[in-house]
């Protein structure tokens, strides 16, 4: 009687040690499940937000390209948000004629955005001129500019190009230049302008706070008139501001930065277009960029177009 229970007593604890097992296995098979609908939530997600990104894109060249739009999309970096189908998109369009060219642009305003991104008082001058020796033709090192033996001396493996900067993220490679100078200098900076000054009816903050002797007050007041102009093709007035760094024409190469948001995933992509003005051209428009890049947060004041 004793063996029998003892046998009975044996098999309820092998009994209960698989159920135990099985559960264990139950529940980490349940978690993977959960983990693997998870990641492909999480791939359809990314998915539909890069096409609502993508559709941005499409649909401001549309509007673009339309000879007279039924709404008249600013130029000046605004940006326009649309519910669509569950998500939404966010679109931007920057007219590259309001930002500092690269190539072009003289001293006296290149020095100003390097003063309004407060790099040091006593490093301004050898980082302007380190830019200007990369960007002219000769290899005369400026007073406190760099040249080629200057790069090898810092062993740096390559020396000063001598010649146009090809994008503005070039700008990084410049003796002197730090990651974090670069990031405040880049919404101001453009390689397509090909004007020595900015377009102020379309110039992003950035640019406008480079012009030399401009107070951050006045540059608000800039903003605050164009944003309450309600026709943004019609000339604007701005007084007081020295002509030598402002420049009339508008541009016919845009930055178009358009956001795909699904709950919440994102998407972005910024893409440079270049509008042909050549009707008999075999297409309106070309793409001279088409960057993918995550999401981050703009302190950008949200317009609705409907």
């Amino acid at each position: 009687m004793y063996k029998i229970a003892y046998q009975k007593g044996i098999a309820l604890v092998i009994v209960l040690w698989m159920l135990a097992l099985l559960m264990v296995m139950a529940a980490g098979y349940s978690q993977t499940m959960r983990t693997e609908t998870l990641i492909t939530a999480n791939l359809i997600h990314s998915a539909q937000a890069e096409a609502l990104a993508e559709a941005g894109i499409w649909h401001s060249l549309a509007e673009m390209l339309k000879p007279q739009p039924a709404q008249t999309w600013k130029t000046d970096g605004s940006i326009y948000t649309f519910n669509f189908n569950q998500g939404i998109i966010r679109i931007s369009i920057q007219d590259e004629s309001g930002k500092i060219d690269l190539n072009t642009a003289g001293s006296e305003l290149l020095y100003g955005l390097i003063r309004s991104v407060d790099v040091p008082e006593t490093e301004r001058l050898a980082l302007l001129q380190a830019i200007l020796d990369w960007r002219d033709r000769d290899n005369l090192v400026r007073t406190e500019g760099a040249e080629d033996a200057d790069y090898r001396r810092l062993n740096f493996d390559y020396s000063a190009k001598d010649g146009p900067f090809n994008t503005p993220d070039e700008l990084q490679l410049v003796m002197g230049m730090t990651p974090a100078i670069f990031k405040k200098m880049k919404p101001a900076l453009t390689i397509y302008s090909h004007h020595p000054g900015i377009q102020p009816e379309v110039a992003p903050r950035e640019a406008l706070l480079a012009i030399p002797g401009i107070m951050p007050e006045r540059v608000d007041e800039i903003l605050q008139t164009r944003a309450a102009n309600p026709d943004p093709q019609t000339p604007m007035q701005f007084m007081g501001l020295d002509t030598k760094y402002l420049s009339k024409a508008r541009g016919y190469v845009f930055t178009i930065t358009s956001e795909g948001i699904i709950n919440d995933t994102h998407a972005r992509l910024d893409v440079v277009v270049m509008l042909q003005r050549l009707t008999t051209l075999d297409s309106p428009y070309s793409i001279l960029s088409w960057r993918g890049d995550q999401v981050t947060d703009r302190q950008i004041p949200v317009l609705t177009a409907g």
